[in-house]
């Protein structure tokens, strides 16, 4: 019989079925007969055994059974039976058999003469033989499929028939359980009432029924707008979050779908993979509320922990893998981070007050400050970059003489074509800028050697800059560091000239070196040409055509005639650095030299001219330096070759050739946090070139289609802040300012920086719950503080910055509210100046407050995170209690709408903005609420006078039908927000007239009076109950049964 009672979710029950009920699959009774019927069962399956290896099975491995005769029945061998056997073997085997029967005892049936139970035997010994021969061609043929037959032997063995149990699998249908209940048909019943009892109750259950399947439509609606994610992509970013993905993981469209469950494969496929049409519309079309689909990647990714800073740098396939090698103490790294994240946020503060900040200087520090092993060349690469952009800490205003000014070599850096007068003239700056970096911090250790070791230098005298020099040599002739034994040094009145000369232009000083050969009379008597070329070199560090011709030409002679070890190699390295001689060898022989000094000859003699008017040997320029770096780069610091620090002297020769995008990017697969904030001053003074993040996708490093490198500074800030973003907002709101750096360039390339700045600020405001400190907050009289966001609004490149801040707003509040963060989304609407949206939230907390059953936990509200600075110290008993929306702990529905209402009313053009029905739903919702404070503190008389006061229930209408019908009809014309709470005020109601009731019925004192008020309650329960029976099914049933209940203890019937 079909059950009426319909599931949860619509349909019928569960167990509803209109097909007859079939035998179990594994059940006793089955009626298919097995095809071993006459023949022992176990006999059967013994017949049927075959080897494991597929040879011969042994017969004496069978049981032996006993037949029903009282012999004993062997259990023939399989490949006997497979094997055609001759006309003559058989019968000798039969006979062999029965002989052997014979031979054995008698069973306990034959030996008790009990032949009543033993079945008579139909077959003869010609019948036997066909069978047995009709069995074995049958087992031959099924050799080949053995292992199905086996299978279905053993089922047909056990009671089983597959076949029948085949097609009640077939016949089961996997909606059978959702099916509709059976409708039954309406039988015509004599009796009226019972008639008209019988359509109310099928109306109702329709009712319920509809309302179950409406529910369920609703609920599967909101999973598919509310809960709708990929398990897939979420399963592979447990697995990346563990370091547990395989390399081959991600493929070229996306994460790999895998058909195993390691972790716990759901069952529910990604919509993605589902049925659907190939090139069609996806099934269920998931959009963010800034109507991008969801489907694409987001700008600022998953807040990340541990060292998800390092994964940026890392190739995609290799990322989530663990730690590297160098995987520097994380302590040293978060305490760098939090030095860095304040240089930052003054840097962004320096911009907003229109100043310059120097922020390689500022930057480097951190790098001294920071703990750990941490090498040298990272601190002298902020310095290189010091000097190459000529940055001064001491000028903060733009308008004085030698201030640098953000995004100051942008145009000149960006210059495509390397023939121009722009890219020429930086080109210089770099040469020179890099090369007086070497030469200073070469006396920096010349200087500090002579302090070190004063004895051996023995300065003495006036420490002038030839004395140190001088000082310095006789140290390094001390050491026998000079030149390598046997090497001929020529000396001029006990100074080594050559070597003096060479270190004084190793520094740097090339007039002290100038004014030195040409006052000593000693050198004038040795070498006179070169005293005009060193002083014609010392004005403008280069020689002219004529006389480069003649230093050369000298220089070939004596290299090539002179016989070894008689020229003194600092006089030869002397020629080459002033005449830029030979420059297809750029080394020094004899001289010893470390990677700086090798670096110093480079871009001494590098030059940067008009290559046309250049002799084609004595080309040599930038660009020829960074190809000889590359190839080192390529030969010596391979991945995984480097020694302990190595990679600050790569990296360091890059940022000195102006490899500034490669150096960036070897950087960060060492040193991230680093990287990005060298990458961020490079982008201030605009000598970054970068990359559109939407084309780029996850690559760090790409190239143009000159070939020029490009880094993605979006994708590398975004990435950055995953690892802190989450405790740090104002630090990570930051970050996402610098992107905007790059947003003056010109183009498409300009607008997509600007762009990923601003969604990278709305999908964090949406990730975070900080709103009063990101978006704003309201003091206690209606006054706005501005946000972070709002604060740094000049420096995030905004067409129209009002409107952006009210649609992230609004868009954040739609969030807040879907999510049900009642305060969160009250600040942000407010905030959007959208008050009646304030006024409705509010009125929706206060029904859900007043729904709650008496005695039950009231709901609490989500209050705000506090508006607390994160650099301040002050306890939170030291703020000011009413100081903001946000430093306020609102967990209260009814406090919250009395702090909302008491401001919007206290200005007109908050209360102008308010629709009348909201202000009049909110202000009867706060009464209901007070009603039903005091029905729950048990004061009954004022809890009725409330309820009264409502003028929603008809408590005063002494038994009058009209009045309770006039009231019943105003019902309907309540809001919704209101209608839905009239059921628990009538609870309340009939609560309070039985208990108030019964304290004036059994009261110590009887009297006239007394009873008056009972019966007036009483008249009042009964109102009540025609006006719940006016506004059927517009109420919960519950109130109609607790009506029932209090009706019947109350006497109203």
């Amino acid at each position: 019989m079909a059950s009426n009672t319909g599931s949860l979710f619509g349909g019928g029950g569960l167990g509803a079925s209109t097909t007859p009920q079939s035998n179990s699959l594994f059940g006793a009774n089955n009626s298919t007969a097995s095809p071993f019927a006459n023949f022992s069962t176990t006999g059967a399956q013994g017949a049927q055994t075959s080897s494991l290896f597929g040879g011969q099975s042994q017969a004496q491995q069978q049981p032996a059974q006993t037949s029903t005769l009282g012999q004993t029945q062997q259990a023939s061998n399989p490949q006997a039976q497979g094997q055609p056997a001759s006309q003559s073997t058989q019968p000798a085997f039969f006979n062999s058999l029965l002989e052997r029967g014979k031979k054995r005892p008698l069973s306990s049936v034959i030996q008790n003469n009990n032949f009543e139970d033993v079945p008579s035997l139909q077959l003869g010994l010609d019948d036997i033989r066909r069978k047995a021969r009709e069995l074995g061609s049958a087992g031959q043929k099924d050799t080949s499929n053995g292992k199905n037959s086996k299978a279905h032997y053993l089922l047909a063995a056990s009671g089983i028939s597959p076949g029948q149990a085949l097609r009640d699998l077939k016949s089961m249908d996997p909606q059978a359980s959702l099916a509709a209940p059976a409708r039954e048909l309406d039988h015509f019943d004599p009796d009226n009432q019972r008639f008209l009892r019988n359509i109310q109750q099928r109306g109702r259950q329709v009712m319920i029924a509809e309302g179950l399947s409406r529910a369920q439509r609703d609920f599967d609606a909101f999973l598919e707008e509310k809960v709708d994610m990929d398990w897939e992509d979420q399963r592979q970013k447990i697995f990346h979050h563990f370091g547990l993905s395989q390399k081959d993981a991600i493929g070229a469209g996306g994460l790999k779908s895998t058909a195993r469950g390691a972790f716990g494969r759901s069952a529910r496929q990604s919509k993605q993979t589902g049925a659907g049409p190939a090139n069609g519309p996806s099934t269920a079309s998931r959009r963010s509320v800034f109507g991008r689909s969801g489907l694409e990647k987001s700008v600022i990714g998953t807040p990340g922990a541990g060292l998800a800073s390092r994964q940026i740098f890392e190739d995609p396939a290799e990322r989530n893998e663990g730690t590297t090698a160098h995987s520097p103490d994380l302590r040293f790294q978060r305490e760098k981070m939090g030095h860095y994240a304040e240089k930052v946020q003054q840097l962004n503060l320096a911009r907003l007050q229109g100043k310059c900040y120097p922020v390689l200087d500022e930057f480097s520090y951190v790098e001294v400050q920071a703990g750990g092993d941490v090498p040298r060349q990272l601190f002298n690469a902020y310095q290189a970059l010091i000097r190459i952009v000529h940055e001064k800490p001491n000028i903060m205003n733009p308008s004085e003489p030698g201030a640098v000014k953000e995004r100051q070599y942008a145009e000149d850096y960006l210059e495509e074509s390397s023939k121009s007068l722009k890219a020429i003239e930086l080109k210089k700056q770099i040469l020179e800028g890099s090369r007086g970096f070497l030469e200073s911090i070469f006396f920096d250790e010349v200087e500090t050697a002579i302090a070190k070791n004063p004895r051996e230098a023995q300065l003495g005298g006036i420490p002038t800059v030839i004395n140190k020099i001088r000082a310095y040599i006789r140290l390094q002739a001390a050491r026998k560091d000079l030149a390598p034994d046997g090497t001929e040094l020529q000396m001029v009145n006990q100074d080594y000239c050559w070597i003096l000369i060479f270190y004084l232009l190793r520094c740097g000083f090339v007039t002290e070196a100038a004014e030195y050969v040409s006052r000593d009379s000693g050198f004038r008597s040795l070498d006179h040409k070169f005293v005009t070329y060193m002083t014609t070199y010392a004005q403008s560090r280069r020689l002219p055509r004529d006389l480069q011709q003649k230093i050369n030409g000298e220089f070939q002679q004596r290299s090539r005639n002179a016989p070894e070890n008689t020229v003194d190699p600092y006089r030869m390295a002397c020629y080459k650095i002033i005449g830029r001689c030979d420059l297809s060898r750029r080394r020094l022989d004899g001289v010893k030299q470390t990677v700086e000094d090798w670096m110093w000859l480079q871009f001494s003699l590098a030059r940067e001219d008009d290559r046309a008017e250049e002799v084609a040997g004595d080309v040599f320029g930038l660009e020829d330096i960074q190809t000889d770096i590359q190839e080192i780069g390529q030969r010596v610091f391979t991945k995984g070759n480097e020694g302990p620090g190595g990679y600050g002297t790569y990296f360091l020769l890059q940022v000195l050739g102006g490899m500034f995008e490669q150096a960036v990017h070897y950087l960060g697969t060492h040193a991230p946090v680093t990287a990005v904030h060298f990458a961020i001053a490079l982008s201030y003074y605009g000598l970054l070139r970068v990359s559109d993040f939407y084309t780029s996708g996850e690559e760090i490093l790409s190239f143009t289609v000159k070939q020029y490198p490009q880094i993605n500074f979006g994708y590398l800030l975004t990435q950055y802040t995953r690892e802190f973003r989450t405790g740090f907002v104002e630090a990570a709101i930051d970050y996402f300012t610098l992107i905007c750096l790059n947003a003056d360039l010109p183009g498409a390339l300009g607008k997509s920086q600007a762009s990923v700045c601003h969604e990278a600020l709305r999908e964090f405001i949406l990730e975070t719950r900080d709103f009063a400190k990101l978006l704003g907050d309201i003091r206690a009289d209606g006054t706005r503080l501005k946000g972070a966001i709002e604060q740094r609004l000049d420096l995030i490149k905004l067409v129209d910055q009002q409107e952006f801040l009210k649609t992230i707003t609004v868009q954040a509040a739609a969030v807040a509210d879907d999510k049900g963060l009642i305060t969160d989304a009250v600040l942000l609407y407010h905030l959007a100046e959208n008050y009646d949206r304030v006024i409705d939230i509010i009125n929706r907390a206060l029904s859900d407050a007043i729904a709650v059953e008496l005695g039950g936990a009231m709901p609490k509200l989500q209050p705000l995170r506090p508006r607390v600075d994160q650099n301040q110290d002050s306890p939170p008993e030291a703020v000011e209690a009413g100081s903001s929306l946000s430093l306020t702990a609102v967990d209260d529905p009814g406090v919250l709408a009395k702090n909302m209402i008491s401001l919007y009313n206290s200005d007109i053009m908050y209360y102008g903005q308010i629709r009348q029905v909201n202000r009049d739903a909110c202000g009867l919702l706060l009464r209901m609420m007070e009603a039903k404070t005091q029905v729950e503190a048990g004061r009954w008389a004022p809890a009725l006078d409330a309820i009264n006061a409502l003028n929603i229930l008809p408590l005063q209408a002494q038994g009058s039908v009209s009045y309770i019908r006039s009231t019943a009809q105003a019902f309907s014309s309540l809001p919704p927000i209101i209608s839905r709470n009239v059921g628990p005020v009538i609870m309340w109601s009939i609560t309070c007239i039985g208990y108030e009731r019964q304290k004036r019925t059994f009261g110590m004192y009887d009297s006239e009076v007394r009873q008056g008020l009972a019966d007036t309650l009483l008249v009042m329960a009964k109102d009540l109950m025609v006006f719940s029976g006016m506004v059927k099914y517009k109420l919960p049933p519950r109130v109609y049964e607790t009506l029932a209940r209090a009706g019947a203890d109350i006497g109203a019937y």
